[in-house]
């Protein structure tokens, strides 16, 4: 009966990675102010000649009103776990290639990266197959247990650690990356208790 608890337990965990993957997981969020004036200093350095110079002036007046106009507009982008590989091939998002940039500490070979993160729902469902086989099969559990620890443990320690100011744009990291990674922790401690009450058991018969 125990064992089949923690079967279901791990089970809503993969359901929950599998959800969270497509929950948003990382968002940028900048003011019209700020993004018009960066397009005006851009504008202002590439473009020449009076064209030029009267676009810039455009931008910049438009900008001044509407930091006039009841404070400034927020503009918000956020992105999901299945986002990433398509936006990141395309280079379409700053955000979906700052977050792979800075979880992977390396730009090179991104795209490849980028597709790994289809791992994470692709193993909570492997997950979910191991603990349904553990109720007959103890290493089914141990090998649940060490793909569980790796993924929770290291997206954690590097979520933790993980320097946003140093990244391209500013993002904040929302809670469907979050949520993935307690939810492997979860796994990961299912995955302890089962092993240790079964070698209890074990050595009490």
């Amino acid at each position: 009966m125990k064992n089949l608890v923690l079967t279901g337990l791990v089970v809503l965990a993969a359901i929950i990675i599998i959800f969270s993957f497509f929950a948003p997981w990382a968002k940028l969020s900048a003011s019209v102010t700020k993004v018009s004036k960066e397009l005006t200093d851009k504008a202002g350095k590439a473009a020449g000649g009076t064209f030029g110079e009267r676009f810039t002036r455009e931008l910049s007046r438009v900008t001044d009103a509407i930091g006039k106009v009841g404070g400034d507009i927020q503009i918000k982008t956020s992105i999901s776990g299945y986002d990433i590989p398509s936006m990141v091939n395309k280079k379409s998002s700053k955000v979906a290639i700052s977050l792979v940039q800075g979880l992977m500490k390396d730009a090179k070979d991104i795209d490849k990266k980028a597709a790994l993160v289809f791992l994470l729902p692709i193993f909570a469902v492997v997950c979910a197959v191991l603990a349904v086989m553990g109720l007959k099969n103890k290493l089914s559990v141990i090998l649940m247990l060490i793909i569980s620890g790796a993924i929770s443990l290291g997206g954690l320690y590097r979520l933790k650690t993980l320097d946003l100011a140093s990244l391209p744009v500013d993002i904040t990291i929302e809670s469907g990356l979050w949520n993935t990674m307690y939810a492997y922790l979860f796994i990961f401690i299912i995955g302890i208790i089962w092993v240790v009450t079964d070698k209890k058991q074990a050595s009490g018969k």
